[in-house]
């Protein structure tokens, strides 16, 4: 069964900051690809990651986060390099209970019109405790440890299929 929905999360996965919500707001962009907060500590995307919700976009792949961070804290990033547009229904918030943001997300989506089974849905983490609990709780949901079984974020496109 195909993937229809990949879910990310943001330290460490889909950027280079093991923990944003440490940073001071408020930030600014560097680059198209880099933020600083008031304090100069950066937060850069890893490689290819526009490129992957790019393709994930074109492919009418669903494209979320479940991130164990304050959401003051990410969600300015996601504004200021521009990615808030990729992400359905982005779940943010201060617990590591990753496996129930996941499942309030698939509710979420299931009464907007997209239910999905587990097996439909790809989480790609850098916790393997939070990938085990997602599975744990959730069933047959594709999990991708980051900076483990892939060590440059456009690896996720071979596990779509």
């Amino acid at each position: 069964m195909a993937v229809r929905l990949v879910i990310f999360d943001c330290d460490r996965t889909l950027w280079d900051h093991a923990d944003v919500s440490s940073l001071r707001l408020p930030y600014r962009r560097l680059d198209g690809d880099t933020v600083v907060d008031s304090r100069g500590e950066r937060v850069r995307l890893f490689p290819g990651v526009r490129e992957v919700l790019e393709t994930l976009r074109r492919r009418g792949i669903l494209v979320s986060i479940a991130s164990w961070n304050r959401p003051e804290h990410v969600f300015p990033i996601f504004e200021l390099l521009g990615l808030t547009p990729y992400f359905i229904r982005p779940k943010v918030e201060f617990h590591p209970r990753k496996d129930a943001m996941i499942q309030a997300l698939l509710t979420e989506l299931a009464a907007d019109g997209h239910p999905l089974r587990p097996e439909e849905v790809l989480f790609v983490d850098d916790r393997p405790a939070n990938l085990r609990r997602v599975r744990d709780a959730l069933g047959p949901v594709r999990t991708v440890q980051a900076g483990v079984e892939i060590t440059d974020v456009r690896a996720v496109l071979g596990y779509l299929e």
